[in-house]
Order: structure tokens, then sequence, then C-alpha cells
């Protein structure tokens, strides 16, 4: 059974498209993030605050390395996820890994929206643009890239959608009304 791995920069819409999606192929959905804060009963900014980055990086790892979904799901990761050579050995033999891909300004004007954003605190057109340039080789070795930028939620989903179809051939459970 395949599943179907979303990863990307912050802000490029990894949960929203997620959501669409799953509902689109009728799988089940999943963010990392939010399994992350429900096992720690803190907020990611939280845990960035109160226990370090490489505290968070510890638990995302756990996390990823224990998923193992029953039905077909959607997996929405966090930013940095699919970075870490070892939570991206174990997506990749999830399933297919989307990486959704958008402009910088795009980001930027998203990211200045939320300020729940750890990483985006403080300078955050220099940071945010340093670390995309290192995450940029890591998004890169996603099976599939998918353009959204300009596209609506519902677009973005359709655009993954009619792009992931020939890695999901055989799955049990096929998209309806498709």
């Amino acid at each position: 059974m395949k599943h179907v791995v979303l990863t990307g920069f912050m802000a490029v819409g990894k949960t929203a498209v997620g959501r669409r999606l799953a509902k689109r192929l009728g799988y089940d959905f999943v963010d990392t993030d939010q399994l992350i804060e429900q096992q720690s009963g803190m907020t990611i900014a939280q845990m960035f605050e109160g226990l370090g980055e490489a505290e968070f990086r510890e638990r995302e790892r756990r996390t990823i390395a224990e998923l193992a979904p029953a039905k077909p799901t959607v997996i929405a990761t966090g930013g940095g996820t699919f970075v870490d050579e070892a939570n991206r050995r174990r997506l990749k033999h999830l399933g297919v890994v989307v990486c959704l891909v958008t402009s910088l300004e795009t980001i930027l004007d998203r990211v200045a929206r939320n300020d729940a954003r750890p990483l985006a605190q403080g300078d955050a057109r220099r940071r945010l643009t340093e670390l995309y340039e290192l995450r940029k080789p890591a998004y890169g070795k996603a099976d599939v890239l998918v353009e959204t930028e300009g596209l609506t939620v519902d677009q973005a989903a359709s655009r993954v959608f009619t792009m992931i179809a020939p890695y999901l051939k055989g799955n049990a459970t096929e998209a309806p009304g498709s």
C-alpha cells in the first residue's frame, strides 16, 4: 500500500493541500507536526523555545520512524522533516513523496501573517531565505515536485492528484469521482 507524503518548505500549503487531497483520494490524513504536538502536549513553538530545536528534531525522527498507517494516508510533514536523511528514507519507504513548491515571496507573505513559526522569528526575510536555500537540495530528492504558485488549495490538490496518479496504481482505494 502506498501512502502520499507531502513535504516542502514552511507555508507552502502541505496541511491544507494534504487535507483536500486526502478527501479526494478517500485516504486518511495525518499531519506529523500535529502528531508531535499531541504526543508532547506542547506546540512546536513551545518545544523550540523550551526544549530547543535539537530535541524537537529528535521527537520528529521518532514520530516518523513510528509512522505505520493501516489505511492509505496522506501524510503532511513539517518543513524540515525531509532534510533529515533517516526521515527521508522512511518517508520514501512509506510511499510517493511530493514536494510542494512556491516562491519565496509567497512564503514570506504567508509567514508574515503567522507568528507561530519558531524558525521565522527575528529577521524573517534573511533567516527564511538562508533556510530555504539550505533545504532546497533535500526537497529536490522528492519523487515529484509540484509547483503551486498562484493556485488555490483545490487547484494545488488537483495538480498533485494528477502528478501522483501513476504512483498509486494498484492501491486498494481509488479516487472516487475521477
